[in-house]
C-alpha cells in the first residue's frame, strides 16, 4: 500500500511540475491459464494442496489437488449400487425367462389339446353315440377357448419381459452414469497445467486474501494462475487528466523495483478507451495502458513485479 501511495505522488508531482511523464505498472503476462474451482456436489470445495507460489512448472505436472474425502467415499457406494442392480437385474431376467418359458409351454399344450379336440369333434356322428359325440364338442369349445388365452397369456408375458428388459437397461445405464460423473467429478479435483510457467496464487473474491492450501472456496472461484513467462509485456495505468500526454507508439523506460539495477526500453502498444476507478488511489480513474518490450530482458522476470514507466515529453 505505501508503495501504491508512494508511486501516486510521483506520478502527480511529475504532472504537475511539468516533468516526464510516469506510469505505475506491473510486469503481465499475455497467457495465462486459470485454474478454478471444479464443479462438486456440495457447493464449497477444500483446496487440500496447492503447488507453492512461484514455483516453476512445466506441461502436465499437478498444481492444485482437492479434498476428495465424500466424492471417494460416494464412489464406493455407487460402485457398490452398480453391483447391486446389475445382481437384481440377472435375476429378474431369469425368473421373467422361465415365466416366459412356463407361457410358452402352456400354449403349446393347449395347441396340442385343440388339435386333438378338433380330431375327436370331426368323427361322423353316427359313428358315435349321442352322449359321446356332445362331449367331443363340448371339449372342443373348451379347447379352442384355452387355446385362446394361453395365446393371450403369452403375447401378455412376451410384453412383461420385453418391459422388464427395458428397465433393467434403465437401470444399470442411470447407475453407470452416475457412477461414471462421479469418477469425472473425483479426476477432476487434481488439476494439471497445460502450458510452462510459474504458478501465482489468487486473491479471494471476497476477503482480497490470497487463497491458499487449506482454504475453503465456492466453485467456479479462480484459485491458481500459470501465466506464461514467453511473452511478457507491461501493464500500466494512465491517470485520465494525463491522456494527452500519451500516445500509441510512443518509446519509454521501464524500470523495476525488485531489479533497481534492470532498465529496459519499450514501446506503447494498446491505450484503453475507458478510465476506471482505482480502489485507494483516490477520486481520478485510470487507463490501462499496453507496453512492450523492444528486447527480451537479461534477467528472469515474473508476472506481478511493479514496475515505473516513464514516458519522455515529445520535443516542441
Amino acid at each position: 500500500m505505501r508503495l501504491w501511495f508512494a508511486s501516486l505522488s510521483l506520478l502527480w508531482c511529475a504532472s504537475a511540475c511539468g516533468e516526464n511523464l510516469l506510469l505505475s505498472g506491473e510486469v503481465a503476462a499475455r497467457n495465462s491459464q486459470i485454474f478454478v474451482a471444479p464443479e462438486a456436489d456440495s457447493w464449497m470445495v477444500q483446496v487440500a494442496w496447492m503447488v507453492e507460489e512461484g514455483t516453476k512448472v512445466s506441461p502436465g505436472d499437478p498444481v492444485v489437488q482437492y479434498d476428495t474425502a465424500n466424492i471417494a467415499a460416494n464412489l464406493e457406494q455407487l460402485e457398490a449400487e452398480l453391483r447391486r442392480v446389475k445382481s437384481e437385474s440377472k435375476r429378474n431376467t431369469l425368473v421373467e425367462d422361465l415365466a416366459l418359458r412356463e407361457a410358452q409351454h402352456t400354449y403349446e399344450v393347449a395347441q396340442l389339446n385343440l388339435q386333438k379336440a378338433k380330431l375327436d369333434a370331426g368323427i361322423p356322428r353316427e359313428l358315435l353315440s349321442q352322449l359321446q359325440y356332445e362331449q367331443y364338442q363340448l371339449a372342443l369349445t373348451r379347447a379352442q377357448g384355452d387355446a385362446i388365452e394361453a395365446q393371450k397369456a403369452l403375447e401378455v408375458k412376451r410384453q412383461d419381459v420385453t418391459a422388464e428388459k427395458k428397465r433393467n437397461q434403465v437401470e444399470i445405464a442411470g447407475a453407470q452414469n452416475e457412477l461414471e460423473r462421479v469418477q469425472v467429478m473425483l479426476d477432476n479435483m487434481t488439476q494439471h497445467t497445460q502450458q510452462a510457467g510459474t504458478a501465482m496464487y489468487v486473491d479471494h473474491p471476497w476477503t482480497r486474501q490470497k487463497i491458499r492450501e487449506g482454504d475453503s472456496v465456492q466453485r467456479g472461484f479462480s484459485v491458481l494462475e500459470i501465466p506464461s513467462t514467453d511473452d511478457l509485456h507491461v501493464k500500466a495505468w494512465l491517470n485520465e487528466v494525463d491522456i494527452a500526454r500519451l500516445q500509441e507508439g510512443q518509446t519509454v523506460n521501464i524500470t523495476f523495483d525488485a531489479i533497481p539495477s534492470l532498465s529496459m526500453s519499450g514501446q506503447v502498444e494498446r491505450i484503453g478507451n475507458q478510465a476506471e476507478p482505482k480502489q485507494h488511489w483516490g477520486d481520478s480513474g485510470y487507463i490501462n495502458v499496453s507496453i512492450r518490450f523492444h528486447n527480451e530482458p537479461n534477467q528472469p522476470l515474473l508476472p506481478g513485479m511493479s514496475v515505473m514507466v516513464e514516458v519522455a515529453e515529445a520535443s516542441p
